[in-house]
Formats: structure tokens, sequence, C-alpha cells
């Protein structure tokens, strides 16, 4: 009993890990037990502000600014309608009413970059029923022109935009199902060159680019996870639009989505994920040699599938929000002074059910980072605006 015990104990979120070990010692499982008493979570720092319908089964969000207006805007990919909602905000934490625009089948991924030059934001989408990704060009309202779809090879996952040749265009990098990365190289126009393919060893939903070794060329790191081999891949850019083979760092962790940021202000990007394992996600700080220091592990809710960074308090550490999707809520995972993140989580339940995506940005421009999530279950998409406190 106790070889079982201890077992299931190693593979527990840590709140659950404090009613467990009691039980072992006590035979009580209580969190209070055991002369033991969990820290207090951190304030409830955000209240849902408002609650806007979007198509049916969004499965990606992005926060960004459409029309150039200095609102944040929110787009939606909508699996289940092939369809992309654009979400214009007011500058108040609402939005006008949403206008939608047609994609090819199954759109489950968002990037935005500036495809043709003109200094307005543009949007890319996968269609992986399609076999391609849907590049639209912004004309700087919020309406957009749809391109014809780039070919990719079967069921493309996640677009990864970036400049991979050093030309000052757009590039994108999309990965897919059959464990591969292929390359396109853009020429400035919205439309692209097929370029290089890579193995990528597992399937990878998630990938990002960034400069990690300081080289003045762009890399590409991809969460890459499948039964029997998962890892962290860097693909170090070679300046041209090719890469060298990958680095596989975080192995055996079952990395799912994957972001980036400066989590300790030393100007270098570091990687934080979600794991397909015992609910737990993961910070690597950049060493900056392209290399990154051993993970650190924290945990959220159940079934963490999406994740978002920034000031989500009023210190001056980067804070993690995360969705979770067996949970059908997003944990705000807050950082203390010394850089470690705080347990347990302040958690806020997703009225709308199934959370697949966050995002975040300051939607009622108050100087502070506000919150979106998806509600799968219900097709809506749940604003949290953050509370006024002394900073």
């Amino acid at each position: 009993m106790y070889a079982i015990l201890y077992q299931t104990i190693a593979k527990t979120q840590p709140a659950s890990r404090l009613a467990l070990i009691c039980l072992l010692l006590t035979g009580v499982p209580a969190l209070g037990g055991c002369g033991m008493e969990l820290p207090a979570p951190p304030p409830d720092l955000f209240h849902k502000f408002n609650s806007i319908k979007t198509g049916l089964g969004p499965a990606d969000l992005l926060s960004v600014d459409l029309n150039l207006d200095g609102h944040v805007d929110l787009v939606s990919a909508n699996t289940l309608e092939n369809s992309l909602t654009i979400l214009l905000g007011k500058g108040d934490g609402v939005f006008k009413e949403p206008r939608t625009f047609k994609v090819a089948a199954e759109p489950t991924t968002l990037a935005t970059g500036d495809v043709n030059g003109d200094g307005i934001p543009d949007l890319l989408t996968n269609a992986r029923g399609a076999e391609q990704f849907t590049v639209l060009l912004g004309y700087g309202n919020g309406s957009f022109r749809k391109l014809p779809g780039v070919r990719t090879g079967k069921v493309p996952l996640a677009i990864i935009p970036g400049d991979f040749n050093g030309d000052g265009k757009l590039d994108a990098a999309v990965t897919l199902t059959f464990d591969k990365m292929e390359i396109f190289l853009g020429t400035g126009d919205g439309t692209f060159k097929k370029g290089d393919s890579y193995s990528t060893g597992s399937r990878s939903f998630s990938g990002i680019a960034g400069d990690f070794d300081r080289d003045g060329n762009a890399d590409i790191a991809l969460a890459a996870s499948s039964s029997n081999s998962s890892a962290i891949r860097l693909f170090e850019g070679n300046g041209d639009g090719t890469f060298s083979n990958p680095l596989a760092i975080a192995k055996n962790l079952a990395p799912l989505a994957l972001i980036k940021k400066d989590m300790n202000s030393d100007g270098l990007p570091d990687l934080i994920f979600t794991s397909a394992q015992g609910d737990n996600m993961y910070m690597m700080i950049a060493r900056g040699d392209g290399t990154f220091a051993k993970e650190i592990a924290f945990a959220g809710g159940g079934g963490p599938i999406a994740l978002t960074a920034g000031h989500f308090n009023s210190d001056d550490q980067v804070d993690i929000a995360v969705a979770n999707s067996r949970s059908s809520n997003f944990s705000l995972i807050v950082r203390k002074a010394d850089g470690s993140f705080h347990y347990p989580t302040r958690d806020y339940v997703v009225d709308g059910g199934t959370p697949l995506t966050i995002t975040s940005g300051d939607y009622n421009n108050d100087g502070m980072t506000d919150i979106a999530v998806s509600g799968n279950a219900k097709n809506i998409i749940e604003v949290y605006l953050q509370r006024r406190t002394l900073r």
C-alpha cells in the first residue's frame, strides 16, 4: 500500500500531494491535517466583465490591434464552422459587433505579422482539413482580403511566423501531423515559396521563433510530443532560410503549448510550456547561447492546454495564466519576489466550459494586462479585466 501511495504522490499536483502525505502519515486525507497549512491563494485580481458569442469550436485566440486605433482587438479561430471571428475593441473592455471571415477547413491556429510590408497587421491560420494555410491581408480597418491558400503537407498544425532568411520579409514555418516541419519563404506580397522540410521527431502542436543563441538569425523552438518520444526541439537558424539539426531539450516531459517570455528581465527569451503529464508546467531560463537552464516545474489546474504570460498583479514579476481543459477554468499563477511560483493558484471558472485557448492584452486601456479565454462548450469568449490595486 505504501509503495502505491508514494508512486501516486510523485505524480500528483502539489495541493493534492499534501493530502496524500497526510493520508500516508496519519490516515487522514485532509489538506489542513498533519499540522500543515496551505498558503492562501493570490488575491482575486480579475473580474469577468464580458461574454461574447463567437463561432463554433473556438480553438485559438489572438490579441492584436488590427485597425491601428490603439485599442486591442481579439481574433478567434473557429474550427467547427471554418471561420475567424474578428472583435474590434472599443478601448473600454467592450468590443464591436463580431465580423466573420470564412476560411478553409478546420482552422486551429492563429498567427499575426506584416506579410506584405505595408505596416498593417495581417493574419495567418492553418487549415487542418484542407492541407494548406490561409493568409488574410489587413486593410487597417478590421477588414481583410483572403489570398489563395498556400499548399502544405498533410494536416498542418502550428504556424510560426518569422524572418528566417534575413531579407526583411515575413516567412512561416508550418508543422505537420506526421512529424515534419515545412519552411515557406515570403516574397513580400503575401505569397510564399516552399523551402526545406525537417523531421520533428514527433508531432508538434505549438512552436515559436526567436534568436535563442544571439547570432542574429531566427531560430525555431517546437513543443514536440508523441507516445514514444517528446522534447522541446530547438532548430538553430543559419540565416538563409535553412536550419541545423535540432537540439532536443526537456526530454520526456510531453510538451503541448509553448510560449516565450523574458521571465527574469535579462533581455533573453525564456521558454514556458504546458505538459500532458501530471498537469504540470515548466519554465526554462535562457542562457543566451542557445541552451537553457534545467526546467523548473510548477502547476495550475487540470488539463493545462494553453497559456499566456504578463504582469497580472502590481509587482515587477511576469506571471502566468493557463487554460485548463479538464477542470473548465483558468488558473492565475503569480510569482514571488524571488521569481518562484506561488501555490496554490487563483482559479476562475469558465462558464462557457472546456477552455482550449487563452490570451492577454490591455482591453480597457487602463495600463493593466487583462485576460480573454474561450468557452468551447458554449462557443463564447469571456473577457476578464484586472482589478485596480495599489501599485
